[in-house]
């Protein structure tokens, strides 16, 4: 219901102050995973305690080799902030999906959160939480090689070299060639979702990113172009 209002209040808005809109919100959700990434920092330089290590020793006793307040006040902003971050993922899919209607090209919206054990694991658009835990099934399996400017893709937070691991039930574990995607694909209805996990290398780094991709249409394409990766 309230993803709804939030949709309603952009019914009326023309594309040039939606695609301002957008901007504004995705600064916003910039400046938030900044900031959870630096508490991040903090589980992790305290033994990687993460959010629900314990903070207690096997003996009953406050553990002596991590930082306790810091660990505390670092679990506590990173709730505070999921909760504003699930605010501006609200508000961010209205205006996705309104752009997406009115079929104008939209600005590039990736949603990344949080890191653990040396990678971290995003939970995107638009519906995102926070977690410490890396996905079930890592292993990339198809390359993304293009991304149309304005697409359903690019919306999704879609970027080229990202590495998929998973679009819709197709995992490296059951991928057999790109047919396999093209029955995802087809099998999904106009409007419906296709969660897809991929991996994206920035700096050194391993990112995970949780996607929701909306087919547009029946026959609209999706803006995507994929290759699979050599095993």
């Amino acid at each position: 219901v309230l993803t709804s209002l939030v949709v309603c209040a952009y019914i009326n808005m023309d594309t040039a102050n939606l695609s301002m809109r957008f901007q504004e919100l995705d600064r916003e959700r910039k400046r938030i995973e900044s900031e959870v990434a630096e508490f991040a920092e903090v589980l992790k330089s305290n033994q990687n305690v993460g959010m629900h290590g314990p903070l207690i020793d096997a003996g009953g006793f406050p553990r002596s080799d991590i930082d306790l307040v810091a660990v505390r006040t670092a679990r506590n902003r990173i709730i505070c902030l999921n909760t504003d971050h699930a605010a501006v993922m609200r508000e961010l899919e209205a205006v996705s999906s309104r752009l997406l209607d009115s079929k104008q090209p939209g600005p590039s919206a990736p949603i990344p959160m949080d890191a653990s054990n040396g990678s971290q694991l995003v939970a995107a658009p638009f519906r995102a939480t926070l977690s410490f835990e890396p996905a079930s099934n890592s292993t990339p399996f198809l390359l993304v090689d293009q991304v149309t400017p304005g697409s359903a893709a690019e919306l999704a937070g879609i970027q080229v070299n990202d590495q998929l691991t998973r679009f819709g039930s197709v995992s490296a574990d059951n991928f057999v060639n790109l047919s396999s995607i093209a029955s995802v694909v087809k099998l999904t209805a106009a409007k419906s979702a296709i969660p897809i996990t991929v991996l994206r290398l920035s700096e050194g780094q391993q990112t995970y990113y949780n996607l929701t991709l909306i087919k547009p249409s029946d026959t609209g394409s999706l803006g995507l172009h994929v290759v699979p990766l050599r095993k």
